[in-house]
């Protein structure tokens, strides 16, 4: 607890995410007072072709996704 899940398309460097999972665990711990011992952060990888069927079931029309893209089309980014 908490348990953050990071679904990303393919590219990022093992380093930019291992960046990316520590700045995250620092956030977590400052603004939900949570200690980093109990944190813990994943990514998942997805092809352009599998971004569309992720985009469909984890985040479009979801009130959990508290920060929304700034596009409607997962296959153009528009």
């Amino acid at each position: 607890m908490p348990h953050i899940v990071i679904k990303t398309i393919r590219g990022p460097s093992k380093k930019q995410m291992q960046d990316a999972a520590a700045e995250i665990a620092g956030i977590v711990e400052k603004t939900m007072g949570k200690p980093r011992k109990y944190i813990s952060v994943s990514f998942e990888e997805y092809s352009f072709d599998e971004w569309e069927k992720v985009h469909s079931e984890f985040v479009r029309g979801k009130d959990n996704v508290l920060v929304q893209p700034g596009y409607t089309n997962p296959k153009t980014f528009d």
